[in-house]
């Protein structure tokens, strides 16, 4: 029997623009699931106003999902999955990304079984 995997990645102090910047969101996804060596089916979105947006690609594995507050400068995202992660340092990548690309001023990690 499989397990689920919960990888949580809680971004803070990001700059609001990046967060609000629907091209760099979806850029990081697709960067996650390439890291993961994941398979990805299709997705949702909903860009809220003034700002934010909320994003869940459907997995062959599960989803991946992400959501922006820009005004506090914090994301949230998840991948949730059946399997590991092709990467031995899938979460250390991911956080290093997510902190470069959203220019934020850390990534707190939490991976749940």
């Amino acid at each position: 029997m499989q397990r689920n995997l919960v990888h949580v990645f809680d971004v803070t102090g990001a700059d609001p623009a990046l967060l609000d910047d629907d091209p760099t969101v979806r850029r990081c996804l697709d960067a996650i699931v390439r890291h993961a060596g994941m398979t990805p089916l299709g997705e949702a979105s909903h860009r809220f106003e003034p700002q934010g947006t909320s994003v869940v690609i459907l997995l062959a594995e599960s989803h991946l999902a992400v959501h922006t507050w820009p005004e506090h400068g914090t994301a949230y995202v998840t991948l949730t999955t059946c399997r590991a992660p092709a990467s031995a340092t899938f979460t250390e990548d991911v956080r290093a990304l997510l902190v470069v690309a959203l220019g934020a001023d850390d990534v707190a990690v939490r991976s749940l079984v």
